[in-house]
């Protein structure tokens, strides 16, 4: 109640200063005035009216207007994100055979290789079998030979593998190497382990680049530049990093109502790790329209209005309709005309006092 007093003794308002029992203004209102129903004036919201307060009780509450502006604005949506390895540079590394594990040369997540590198050797009573029937048929079934060696190839056989038994005959332990160059990520093979072809041994992905995969709603997808460079924030880092919004997923979460979208950065010094969180602000296509600071806007949750100010102290309530959040300024779809001026300090004040006399009828002491 207070907190009511105030804003009477700041507004000048009869109405509120009659609450808790204390009287009214020494001026007596005639009954028929104080009970006199209220018509609402065209163009003002249901249940508000009209406020006109004189210079000094403008400059008591601090009122300040703001205009409302046509500009271009390239705005940015933010967002969450992971970073993930880039799918296009990841490789799994499987055994074509079944046999046993017989040593490991590669033996931790996070160890170096390069492509041609030695991983592990394998003991395979097929691929023993194998051997045999190529280095017999070398000599006797040249055709055959040639079936036998394709069938070696087909199997990742090294060819220096293949040139060591063709020197020393059949090799218990065959050694299969990298495909490729990067780290490995996933390990799933130790020595002595029986493995066949479903498991992945290894997983090896080159991180000098990597994605950040992040979550946009739906309705903010649609404003995304996807030319433009975007801000992420990586959790470990000092500093943002520029990226570049690479793809947009064509599917939205059923759930979240969230829509993928896909950036690339380079990481020559491994900086960014994959399953880092990050946070994303991702550009957006530069729109011309009408625009008011955030802070003149009042959401009551059901509808937005904002105090336009006229001439001679007065202040109108107006409802409009926002599109988006740019930074601090509001887009405004509808309600308003560029140039118009609207309350950016003290609005929620002068809103009390709009309802109150929209509920109870115009004061006779307005404006004085």
């Amino acid at each position: 109640m207070r907190r009511l007093l105030l804003l009477a003794i700041l507004l000048g308002s009869p109405a509120l200063a009659q609450h808790e029992g204390h009287p009214a203004p020494a001026k007596e209102v005639p009954p028929r005035a104080r009970r006199a129903p209220v018509e609402r004036e065209a163009g003002l919201p249901e249940g508000y009216a009209e406020v006109r307060l004189p210079l000094e009780r403008r400059q008591l509450i601090g009122v300040r207007t703001a205009n409302v502006e046509r500009a271009t604005l390239s705005g940015e949506v933010r967002a969450t994100g992971i970073v993930q390895v880039d799918e296009t540079r990841e490789r799994h590394v499987h055994s074509k055979l079944e046999g046993w594990v017989e040593e490991l040369y590669v033996n931790a997540v996070g160890q170096e290789v390069a492509a041609g590198d030695p991983l592990y050797s394998l003991y395979s009573p097929e691929l023993y079998a194998a051997q045999q029937e190529y280095l017999r048929s070398r000599k006797a079934l040249p055709s055959v030979a040639v079936v036998a060696r394709k069938r070696l190839e087909l199997w990742d056989v090294p060819d220096d593998q293949v040139r060591l038994f063709e020197k020393r005959g059949p090799q218990k332990a065959v050694v299969f190497r990298s495909p490729t160059s990067g780290t490995v990520i996933q390990k799933e093979v130790l020595a002595g382990h029986f493995v066949g072809t479903q498991v992945p041994l290894y997983v090896i992905a080159d991180l000098s680049r990597v994605w950040v995969v992040a979550d946009v709603y739906e309705y903010e997808v649609n404003r995304l530049y996807q030319g433009g460079a975007a801000r992420v924030q990586v959790q470990g880092l000092r500093s943002a990093v520029a990226m570049r919004l690479d793809y947009v997923y064509p599917t939205v979460d059923p759930v979240s109502r969230t829509v993928k979208v896909r950036l690339v950065a380079d990481n020559p010094r491994g900086r960014l790790r994959p399953g880092t969180f990050a946070t994303v602000w991702l550009p957006t296509q530069p729109t011309s329209a009408l625009w008011v600071p955030r802070e003149a806007v009042i959401d009551t949750g059901t509808r937005q209005l904002v105090y336009l100010a006229l001439e001679g102290g007065r202040f109108r309530p107006r409802l409009i309709k926002l599109g988006r959040l740019s930074g601090e300024r509001w887009e405004v779809l509808s309600g308003l005309s560029e140039g118009q001026q609207v309350i950016v300090s003290a609005q929620f004040l002068i809103d009390s006092e709009s309802r109150l006399r929209g509920l109870e009828g115009p004061s006779p002491h307005e404006g004085h």
